[in-house]
C-alpha cells in the first residue's frame, strides 16, 4: 500500500472497491450472503434505515447539551453521569432491541473501577476440562459502560461457541483517557494468566470502540512481552479515530449507519485528550500488527467503519497475521445485536473460526 509523507498509510478513498476485490481474490475477505428471503431482507433493510435515522437524531439530541456545556467540565460530567446510569440500567434498549439480558448476578463489576484482583483469585477449572474463555469488550464510544443487553450478547456468543464469557473491564473517558482503558484490559488479561489460564485458550473479542480497545490491548501485551491470546474477533471495528476513510463521510450522510461523524468525533476527543488521533496505539489502522494472533473481522458493507475493516484486514495480511474478513450487505451497525438469521450466521462463523484455531494449535 502506498505510504504518505507522514509515514502513515495513505487512504485511497477512490480505490476501496479495488482493494476489497484484492482481498477477496486472496481469500481474505468474503461477502456473506444474507440468510433472509429477498422480500424479508428488503423490508428489514428499509426498517434498519429508518431506525438508523432515529438513532442519529436521538444521539445528536442527547449529546447536544454536553457539546454546548463542553467548556464547563462540571456540567459535562453531570450529563455524562446521567447517560452512563441510563445505559447501565438498559434504558437505551434501542441499541440492542431484542437481545436477552443476563441475570443481574453476572453484572458483578463497576465499569469505572475495574477489579482485576477478582480474576487473580478466581478458582478456574482444571486446564484439561476447562472451556475456552471469550474475553469480550463491549463498545460504548470509550465513554459509556456496557448495557445489560450488550453483556447478554457476549454471554450468548460465548455459549454459542462453547466458551466461558468474561467481560473486559476498563475505566471510562474522559476521566480516564487514552491509554488507560487499554492498560486496564491488559492488566485484567495478565491477572487471568497469573491464575493459571493458558493464553492460547483465551479468545479476545469486542465491538465498535470495544474492538478498538481489543487491538490497543494487544499492542500493550506485545509491549509488555506477554503471550498473545489464541485469537481475536472484531465486530464493526473502529480502527481510525482520525476518521479518514470515505465510509465515514458517505455513511454519516446516509441512512446506512446509525452514527454521524459529529457523535464519533465527540467520543474520540474525550478519549484522546491531547493525543493525536493517528497515534498507532489509539488508532490501530496505523499500527504494526506483527506477532498478533489470528483475526476475524465482521462488518457491514454499509457501516461507517467499513473502510477501517478493510484497512485492518490489509494491515494484518501485510504483517503475516492470519485474517478473515466477513462482510454483509446490510445497513446495520454491529448486526449481531439483532436476533436475526444473519446474526446467527455471524455467530456460526465465529464458532467455526474458534474451532479452526484450536485445531491448528493441536
Amino acid at each position: 500500500m502506498e505510504a504518505s509523507v507522514t509515514g502513515y498509510p495513505a487512504i485511497a478513498d477512490s480505490d476501496i472497491e479495488l482493494r476489497l476485490v484484492r482481498l477477496e481474490a486472496e481469500k481474505i475477505a468474503h461477502a456473506v450472503r444474507s440468510q433472509m428471503a429477498p422480500v424479508a431482507k428488503t423490508i428489514s433493510d428499509f426498517g434498519a434505515k429508518i431506525e438508523n435515522r432515529i438513532i442519529k437524531a436521538f444521539l445528536l439530541r442527547s449529546l447536544k447539551p454536553a457539546l454546548e456545556k463542553g467548556a464547563d467540565p462540571g456540567e459535562r460530567d453531570r450529563l455524562l453521569s446521567a447517560y452512563r446510569t441510563a445505559t447501565a440500567r438498559g434504558k437505551f434498549a434501542i441499541f440492542n432491541p431484542v437481545m436477552q439480558s443476563p441475570p443481574d448476578t453476572q453484572l458483578l463489576f463497576d465499569p469505572a473501577s475495574p477489579l482485576v484482583e477478582d480474576y487473580a483469585d478466581a478458582d478456574w477449572p482444571d486446564e484439561e476440562a476447562e472451556e475456552p474463555i471469550l474475553f469480550y469488550v463491549p463498545g460504548g464510544g470509550f465513554i459509556l459502560p456496557p448495557s445489560p443487553k450488550q453483556v447478554g450478547l457476549a454471554f450468548r456468543l460465548a455459549e454459542h461457541c462453547g466458551c466461558e464469557a468474561v467481560i473486559g473491564k476498563h475505566r471510562l473517558a474522559p476521566e480516564y483517557p487514552f491509554p488507560l482503558p487499554a492498560r486496564d484490559l491488559a492488566d485484567q488479561y495478565e491477572a487471568i494468566l497469573k491464575s493459571g489460564k493458558s493464553p492460547g485458550r483465551i479468545i479476545l473479542s469486542g465491538d465498535s470502540a470495544g474492538a478498538t480497545l481489543v487491538l490497543a490491548m494487544m499492542l500493550e501485551l506485545r509491549e509488555r512481552r506477554l503471550p498473545m491470546p489464541g485469537a481475536a474477533i472484531l465486530f464493526s471495528p473502529w480502527g481510525d479515530l482520525a476518521m479518514r476513510g470515505w465510509s465515514y463521510i458517505s455513511k454519516s450522510m446516509s441512512g446506512s449507519s446509525p452514527f454521524r461523524m459529529e457523535t464519533a468525533a465527540f467520543s474520540a476527543k474525550l478519549y484522546l485528550g491531547d493525543t493525536l488521533p493517528t497515534d498507532p496505539r489509539a488508532s490501530p489502522v496505523y499500527a504494526d500488527l506483527r506477532e498478533f494472533p489470528p483475526l476475524a473481522i465482521h462488518c457491514s458493507r454499509h457501516d461507517m467503519h467499513f473502510d477501517d475493516a478493510v484497512q485492518l484486514a490489509e494491515k494484518a495480511h501485510d504483517a503475516d497475521v492470519p485474517v478473515r474478513m466477513n462482510y454483509w450487505d446490510s445497513p446495520r451497525h454491529h448486526l449481531e445485536r439483532f436476533g436475526s438469521k444473519d446474526a446467527l450466521k455471524s455467530f456460526d462463523l465465529v464458532a467455526e473460526f474458534i474451532d479452526a484455531q484450536f485445531k491448528r494449535a493441536t
